[in-house]
């Protein structure tokens, strides 16, 4: 039959998609550094449930000075008293024109007292009592100068939560750098919820003001290190760094990812862009296939079910290293593709035809943004 000439040669190409675009991750390297003094920023806007997880791993780690900011951005929910519970110095982030996280980072950084910044969103934790060395060692190893960006392990507990996994690769698909020719491609962000930079390039940069027209602020952050020929450096934070998003239930997932993920994908190369469809696509391919070959010639699906299991193969490798998931959810991959699609086409019309998305309860103009 002509479709067992055609199925193969298409899911053999989606699979080779997969593999070019995410065949060279980067991780942080295990060696440790020196001792060194630190500041932490973290933005916060109703964050007493996440604070006592970051701020108690930080307390735990070993080997570097820290200082910690929490830039607390109108929080009416005990955020400031958790934070100096933790004996961290509070600062109110005063109400202007430029809000959100950008806002609330860039107000944090002129309270530190420390050449070395690091910038880390509420919900992340620190895996390691040795992390910060780590990730130190690593940003020395670009000769101290730049950005660092790392995009933390995403922690689940409850089934649902898993639906993240396509969003995860894609995002780390999307960055353009974990690919096969990453020597030869430049990122168009960075990671927005680990940075670590130094002072004087921040300031030289801009930091996060050079983010203020932008609703990714990853985006704004690498143009302007990229403008000032500062290095950009990106890695996944497999035991290292690792976060739990949206624990609240399967709205707050949908939720939480159509407010940016629609963006992220406009901003991608397009020839990335294109194997990242075409990777996905594939999924839904191997299920389709399975079925044409149930309907028309059930004496020959050794084949389609080993595409749908080499797939799942594929899915479940990619996942290990940027989500905890069960072994067994990733053979349900086209499920979790289809979901993908859903929360994308949301997103679409939300940031493009009614130009609008939300941050902590704060309605965003994209119409004023990039």
């Amino acid at each position: 039959m002509l479709w067992h000439l055609t199925w193969p040669v298409i899911l053999l190409a989606c699979l080779m998609s997969g593999w070019v675009i995410f065949a060279r991750p980067q991780f942080i390297q295990r060696k440790i550094s020196e001792e060194h003094r630190i500041s932490i920023i973290i933005p916060a806007r109703n964050e007493a449930h996440n604070l006592p997880n970051l701020l108690g791993s930080i307390n735990k780690q070993k080997g570097q000075v820290v200082e910690v900011i929490v830039a607390d951005d109108g929080s009416t929910d005990g955020t400031s008293d958790i934070a100096r519970s933790f004996n961290a110095t509070v600062i109110a982030v005063p109400e202007g024109e430029w809000r959100g996280k950008s806002h609330a980072c860039y107000h944090g950084a002129h309270h530190a007292r420390y050449d070395m910044l690091a910038f880390m969103d509420a919900d992340t934790v620190l895996s390691d009592k040795q992390s910060l060395s780590r990730i130190m060692y690593q940003y020395q190893q670009q000769d101290s100068s730049g950005v660092l960006s790392i995009q933390p392990y995403h922690h689940t507990e409850r089934p649902y939560e898993t639906l993240s996994a396509p969003f995860n690769i894609v995002t780390a698909l999307g960055m353009n750098i974990f690919s096969l020719f990453k020597d030869r491609v430049r990122t168009n962000s960075v990671f927005g919820p680990f940075l670590m930079t130094s002072r004087n390039d921040y300031i030289l940069t801009g930091g996060h003001q050079s983010a203020q027209e932008t609703i990714i602020e990853g985006m704004g952050i690498q143009q302007g290190y990229q403008a000032k020929g500062l290095p950009t450096t990106l890695y996944l934070g497999h035991g290292v760094l690792q976060f739990r998003m949206y624990p609240e239930g399967l709205a707050s997932v949908i939720n939480g990812w159509k407010k940016h993920i629609a963006i992220g994908a406009g901003n991608t190369q397009p020839w990335i862009m294109l194997m990242i469809m075409l990777w996905i696509g594939g999924s839904i391919a191997t299920t389709g296939y399975l079925i044409t070959t149930l309907i028309g010639d059930f004496g020959t699906l050794a084949l389609p079910i080993s595409f749908y299991f080499i797939y799942a193969l594929q899915f479940r490798w990619m996942c290990h290293r940027l989500i905890r998931i069960p072994w067994f959810y990733t053979l349900l991959h086209p499920l979790y593709i289809l979901f993908f699609f859903h929360v994308y086409g949301q997103s679409f019309i939300q940031t493009h035809l009614f130009k609008k998305t939300e941050w902590k309860g704060r309605t965003i103009d994209l119409k004023k943004k990039k």
